[in-house]
Formats: C-alpha cells, sequence, structure tokens
C-alpha cells in the first residue's frame, strides 16, 4: 500500500490505483480532501504531524512532497534561509533526536522533515520504498536524507527532474528522492 503525505488531490495516490496498488493520503486541506473523496481515494484529513506509521501499518511504499511555500522563488524564503539548518536537523533525526517544528523561523518549513519522521521511525518495519519531490531550492535536504537513508539499507537517488521530459504537458522542475530498501538490515513490509 502506498501511503502519500501532503496528499493534495490524490494525483500519486490515483496513479499508484491505476497501478493495482491500494493507497492512501493524509491531507490538512479540506478542498483537497474533497476532490481526493470525489475521486474514490482513501484519504485522512488531517494533519500529517498528528500521525505516524503505526497508524497505516500495512503501508509498503511512502510518498510525499511537503508544502514548498517557504521554498520557492516566490514564497516567503524562510526555508531558504534555513536550509543548513534543515540539513542539520535531518543529521540530528538520523542520529535519533526528535526535532521541533518550533526551531524554524516558520514551522511550515519543518514539514519538509515529516517523511523522515515516517521513515525511519523506530516502528518494525521499514518501507520498501520512497518517493519524495519538492522545489529544486530544497535538494540540499534531499540529499541530507539520502545520507540517512543509506544507513538505514537504502539505496537512493536524488536530483532536479524537468517533468517535460517524462510527458508532462508543463515545464516544470521538481527535486526528487527515489529510495529503495535493499539491506537485510531493516526487515522490509510485506509486499501488497
Amino acid at each position: 500500500m502506498i501511503v502519500e503525505l501532503f496528499a493534495g488531490p490524490g494525483g500519486l495516490t490515483k496513479g499508484a490505483e491505476d497501478e493495482g496498488l491500494r493507497g492512501v493520503g493524509i491531507e490538512w486541506d479540506a478542498n483537497a480532501v474533497a476532490t481526493r473523496r470525489a475521486a474514490g481515494l482513501a484519504t485522512i484529513h488531517a494533519n500529517v504531524r498528528k500521525h505516524g506509521p503505526r497508524d497505516l501499518p500495512d503501508g509498503t511504499i511512502l510518498a510525499a512532497g511537503p508544502p514548498c511555500q517557504t521554498f520557492t522563488i516566490a514564497g516567503s524564503g524562510s526555508g531558504r534561509a534555513e536550509l543548513d539548518r534543515l540539513v542539520t536537523a535531518v543529521k540530528r533525526m538520523g542520529a535519533g533526536e526528535t526535532v521541533d517544528p518550533r526551531e524554524f523561523a516558520d514551522e511550515r518549513t519543518a514539514l519538509v522533515l515529516e517523511p523522515l519522521r515516517w521513515a525511519i521511525s523506530d516502528f518494525e518495519c521499514s518501507y520498501n520504498a520512497i518517493v519524495l519531490e519538492q522545489v529544486p531550492q530544497a535538494l540540499p535536504v534531499w540529499e541530507a536524507y539520502a545520507e540517512v537513508l543509506r544507513d538505514e539499507g537504502y539505496s537512493v537517488a536524488t536530483g532536479v527532474l524537468r517533468t517535460e521530459q517524462y510527458g508532462v504537458p508543463q515545464t516544470r522542475r521538481r527535486a526528487v528522492l527515489v529510495a529503495r530498501l535493499v539491506t537485510a538490515g531493516r526487515r522490509p513490509r510485506d509486499r501488497p
């Protein structure tokens, strides 16, 4: 089952379901939730911070596109200004520390850390795959994630993709992280 954090209207979940995977999304925006539900997609209307992997124990794939407002050129820029602190926070999380979102000028910036919390929690199983996307300015965060995830037994690739090269009818660049569990050090979840 694919677990989609910051699920929006459901494009990733819909694509997964079209390929035969079950999916569930967590989304707090009421309009996005209404769109997901109208499409028949399983949805939890909630703040991602209020949940964790124990709430969705059948998840085998973790996908997320955290809010980008503090990272975009058009946005406040507070996330871009705190990239070094975010990278340090990722390393702290990899060492087992908890990071308080109030450590950042805008708590929305810390939402980019939520997928890592889900991925490396003390829950008894690991996700078989992790897929994350964000605006290009957040690539250093994904690169820091990659170091932590490699230590957790994942093969990881990061980079910036140009969506028009993949059949999307717009020119949009996205920083992505794709990880696959390869080490037996952590027990993979049962496949769907």
